[in-house]
């Protein structure tokens, strides 16, 4: 069951990490620990030319775990597709979302 979300003026479409099956697609992803009343916390930011292989097999899950002890942890993606963005355009929003929220797993 996904959501759309806003998150810094972007529409990102959400589901649960546990529920994420996103096909290959190339996209701007967000990862939130969700708390019991709804609010939400940017826990890391990311791209991903091959989204869906790469949310599966990430290697930063273990951080994600540590930083929402709830274990409440969703994946929001905004897609950037290849034929209308080059990686280098996501590069630079993955840039401008890290450098708004602190606190993130890996470091860019």
């Amino acid at each position: 069951m996904g959501v759309n979300v806003t998150i810094s003026n972007l529409n990102c479409y959400c589901v649960p990490l546990v529920e994420a099956d996103f096909k290959d697609i190339a996209a701007i992803y967000i990862i939130l620990c969700v708390n019991s009343d709804k609010s939400w916390t940017v826990i890391d930011v990311g791209q991903s030319g091959e989204l869906g292989e790469r949310i599966n097999n990430h290697d930063r899950i273990d951080c994600w775990k540590r930083k929402c002890l709830n274990n409440n942890i969703w994946v929001c993606i905004y897609p950037m597709p290849t034929l209308k963005y080059t990686k280098e355009n996501r590069l630079k929003l993955e840039s401008e979302l890290r450098s708004k929220y602190h606190n993130l797993c890996g470091k860019r």
